[in-house]
């Protein structure tokens, strides 16, 4: 794929440079007019010239364009957030799903246990973002992975809720979290 974006990369910057530095009226008349009787009558006009240059120009705006999407997709510009950096963010994203002794939360059902929907969009800023997958789900309490972190949230069904709530699980949940570090864990036992 390198090989590909390279060879079209090497399109774009020729379509650029010929666009840029080559004299259309000046190779018109070099190649195209020896084959004419009156060549001033069929010169092509400067109008002509001019949308040729910026045909170019977008044709090698867009030719670069494609050399770098496939760049990206080899992974040559890999933006991947550095371990620190995931930490925060899912630190910061559990300091906004935790709930305090007076508040609570509606569970959301989603592909990736109840949680995940609530991490996942907090997890997300410039660069590839990290993805919290469910590891395990029992009862109340799930376990998430994030590129080596764990996080346990534990999701308490807060009490005095009614009948109707309950037989249509619609609850409030008091939300704990815990977020463990591998990384972390195995480097203070060095």
């Amino acid at each position: 794929m390198i090989g590909a974006a390279v060879f079209i990369g090497f399109f774009a910057v020729a379509f650029f440079a010929f666009a840029l530095f080559v004299d259309p009226r000046r190779l018109w008349w070099r190649f195209r007019a020896p084959h004419f009787e009156h060549p001033e009558a069929h010169e092509p006009s400067t109008a002509s010239f001019t949308v040729r240059r910026v045909v170019m120009v977008v044709l090698a705006i867009f030719l670069g364009w494609q050399a770098v999407g496939l760049l990206r997709l080899a992974g040559v510009f890999e933006t991947r957030p550095d371990h620190a950096e995931v930490l925060d963010r899912l630190e910061s994203a559990v300091g906004v799903i935790e709930t305090d002794g007076n508040g609570g939360r509606y569970k959301v059902s989603g592909q990736e246990g109840s949680w995940g929907d609530f991490i996942n969009p907090l997890l997300e800023a410039p660069g590839d973002d990290p993805y919290a997958s469910l590891v395990s789900e029992s009862g109340d309490v799930e376990r998430y992975e994030v590129d080596g972190i764990c996080l346990t949230v534990t999701a308490t069904p807060l009490p005095g809720q009614s009948e109707m709530a309950h037989a249509v699980d619609n609850l409030m949940y008091s939300v704990k979290t815990d977020v463990v570090d591998r990384e972390s864990r195995w480097d203070s036992r060095s």
